[in-house]
């Protein structure tokens, strides 16, 4: 019988070598690289000689001395197998100081995962598996499922007042890869410089720079993005619930953003990543519902469901959608059709608003005991941003160092992130961009907090932890 194991071998001798010592220390050699590890087991010596050209004999004796060795051990009539013999120490990374255990983490850009609906998911997953025809499991529309993208023009027009025409959605693999194909369409387009919030995640500036687009932070102050004076081709925003401040652009700030797109003919990217969670009112209506044709249009299940699901979609204009679609294939052919097709079912059933519902009263019991905890331990200190999301700003005095209070922070078991962390304006310490200001009075600069998420905290770990934050800021 033909064996598949090691068929990758082959035998090169060296000047005056013999044939036994060449195979010897060809598997030897296999062995100490960690191509064959311990446990694997090596052809049989019949089968090994025919591979390598040679006769048993030569396979025979190299197995014995390998054996005697240690690298292989024998067995009567059968194949032998890779000891666990002693390898080369590799050298050795630089140490890194790691940091104690993590207590308490107020990570402010993730869901509680816990919460996720596993019953529900599993059960449109294996329906989803056994009802879709045979042709939905080829490489399939770029754009995703016919049935998913309808499915989802309702959800989001009925939930967000998107204008969302089944033609114009694009499914992708959360919202990276949505501003990703975004920023790949515009600088096909010819586009050049990307305004960016600031303060706002590091990745994005990255993302822009990536693709050779310049990026070009805009400053954020109560009322969301600064308008007045843009010099870019697009912006990227998040007008329903700005990270990490916690803001809502203005009424007066969306009509002059939207002003300017069509005037410019600049295009604004909607990222609208938590807007579910809103919990003292309705969120404000979806900017893409106001002008179709000059805002696109960025969703996901990374914050409602789970991000590991890798669920995510843009709704473009008109004109950007042929160009898109093109650039969609180029990345990875198609969306996956099965897990598409079972959030659709969910949406349908009303498991999926089921679940918003949940999460969404979850995360309010949370927030409303933070604040709690934070009036009680921390009285002197501003609570920031609406009520809203799985984050809040917990505001520093100018003077603090909000970096060195999150490392004390982590020295007591507390996860939480500095805003200045978000900062493009050069807050000292932090990474700066050429070309713009590095001083406080720069309108951008962000000042002194605590971006503080409760997604991973419970109830029950809360007041413990804002204790032991209160103790790291107070050191």
């Amino acid at each position: 019988m033909e064996s598949e194991e090691a068929r990758w071998l082959s035998l090169q001798r060296l000047p005056g070598e013999r044939l036994a010592d060449a195979a010897e220390r060809t598997v030897r050699e296999a062995i100490r690289g960690g191509s064959l590890r311990p446990g694997v087991k090596l052809p049989s010596s019949r089968t090994l000689a025919v591979q390598l050209g040679v006769s048993r004999g030569v396979i025979t004796e190299a197995y014995e001395q390998l054996a005697a060795q240690g690298y292989l051990v024998s067995r009567p009539k059968a194949a032998p197998v890779v000891a666990d013999a002693p390898r080369p120490m590799p050298r050795p990374a630089p140490r890194r100081e790691r940091p104690g255990r993590v207590r308490f983490d107020f990570t402010a850009t993730t869901p509680d995962v816990s919460q996720f609906p596993v019953r529900q998911w599993a059960a449109s997953l294996a329906t989803a598996a056994r009802s879709i025809p045979v042709s939905a499991y080829d490489y399939g529309d770029p754009r995703g499922s016919e049935k998913f993208r309808e499915v989802l023009a309702g959800h989001l027009g009925r939930t967000r007042g998107v204008v969302a025409d089944p033609e114009r959605i694009l499914g992708v693999h959360g919202t990276a890869q949505g501003i990703d194909l975004l920023l790949r369409t515009l600088r096909a387009a010819g586009a050049q410089r990307v305004g960016v919030e600031d303060p706002s995640l590091p990745s994005q500036i990255n993302r822009v720079t990536a693709h050779g687009l310049a990026a070009r932070p805009i400053p954020i102050d109560g009322d969301g993005l600064l308008v007045d004076g843009l010099d870019v081709d697009a912006v990227l925003v998040t007008p329903a619930h700005q990270f990490p401040t916690g803001v809502v652009l203005s009424g007066e700030r969306r009509r002059a953003l939207l002003d300017w797109a069509k005037g410019a003919g600049g295009l604004v990217l909607e990222d609208d990543y938590d807007a579910e969670f809103r919990y003292d009112r309705q969120p404000v209506r979806a900017l893409q519902g106001l002008d179709p044709e000059h805002v696109a249009y960025l969703g996901t299940t990374s914050k409602t469901l789970a991000p590991a699901l890798r669920l995510g979609w843009v709704v473009l204009p008109a004109h950007h959608m042929p160009e898109a679609q093109r650039i969609r294939n180029l990345m990875d052919v198609c969306p996956p059709a099965v897990e598409q097709q079972a959030l659709a079912m969910m949406i349908e059933r009303g498991d999926y608003d089921r679940h918003v519902r949940r999460a969404r009263k979850a995360y309010r019991r949370r927030r409303e005991q933070l604040i709690a905890a934070l009036a009680e331990r921390l009285p002197d200190l501003q609570v920031e941003g609406i009520a809203a999301g799985m984050h809040l700003l917990l505001r520093l005095p100018a003077d603090l160092d909000d970096a060195a209070i999150a490392a004390r922070a982590l020295d007591k078991g507390v996860q939480v992130a500095p805003l200045s962390q978000f900062s493009h304006s050069g807050h000292p310490g932090h990474r700066r961009y050429p070309g713009y200001p590095r001083y406080p009075g720069y309108p951008g600069y962000p000042g002194s907090g605590l971006v503080l998420g409760y997604g991973r905290i419970t109830e029950r770990d809360m007041d413990p932890a804002v204790a032991a934050l209160a103790t790291a800021i107070r050191a």
